[in-house]
């Protein structure tokens, strides 16, 4: 019996000291982690139109771009950004014009 309790009062120690020792780890990388400065995110979505001339007719489409610090690109040319993954949503935007058609974008 005093054997069993020698063995149970081994393990208690054992397991206080591991707490110890892992919340004084855990603390000291609190610590960092507060001391970092934060990162700030430059990033968008948004969808523009997008045409091309073709005989008679202009033809536009929505396709979605993303803003990932400062630099614009296509969702479909972008995996992720600052580690982030990107899932691409289906644009469903589409429009036809008249070839005399302006875009007023210009």
């Amino acid at each position: 019996m005093r054997g069993l309790v020698i063995f149970l009062l081994i393990v208690v120690v054992m397991a206080t000291f591991s707490f110890v020792v892992l919340s004084t780890k855990n603390n000291n990388d609190m610590k960092a982690a507060m001391l970092e400065k934060p990162k700030i995110l430059d990033f968008g979505t948004f969808t523009s139109a997008v045409c091309e001339s073709r005989k008679d007719i202009v033809n536009c489409k929505d396709e979605v771009f993303v803003k990932c610090n400062g630099k614009v690109t296509k969702a479909v040319d972008v995996a992720e950004c600052n580690g982030f993954k990107i899932d691409v949503p289906k644009a469903t935007g589409a429009a036809v014009f008249g070839n005399d058609w302006k875009d007023p974008r210009n």
